[in-house]
């Protein structure tokens, strides 16, 4: 499976985009699903990988992260359920979850490798 498969789902300009990503889910349910957001996240680390070693992000990847950035920005937050899985801090909020989210899509564009180093209050499902 390519490591951007559930990248291009999120994506609502491209042709593999899926009502049921977690973009999907969060423009027509207004919900964040938290085991659609993990398999984001992997492809966004994959995506920072790749790009870390060629230093230039392709203008596909780019606009797909910009068009994912446009759909989360709302002014209420706290109106937005959470679909949960089992995560390390039972109490994680909104707020905790589009906070991750946002440092994970500034990391792509930086220099440091070890995104594991960096502590969030919201955690993958402990199972993973």
């Amino acid at each position: 499976m390519n490591p951007l498969t559930d990248f291009y789902r999120n994506v609502t300009y491209f042709d593999n985009y899926d009502e049921n990503s977690f973009v999907g889910r969060w423009i027509d349910y207004g919900e964040w699903s938290d085991d659609e957001y993990w398999k984001l996240e992997k492809s966004l680390l994959a995506i920072a990988k790749k790009y870390k070693l060629k230093k230039k992000i392709s203008q596909e990847i780019l606009i797909g992260l910009m068009r994912i950035i446009d759909l989360l920005m709302v002014s209420n937050w706290e109106l937005f359920p959470i679909n949960p899985v089992n995560c390390k801090y039972k109490d994680a909020d909104i707020y905790d979850r589009f906070e991750r989210l946002k440092f994970l899509i500034s990391y792509i564009f930086q220099e440091d490798n070890d995104f594991k180093k960096y502590e969030f209050a919201y955690t993958p499902p402990i199972d993973e």
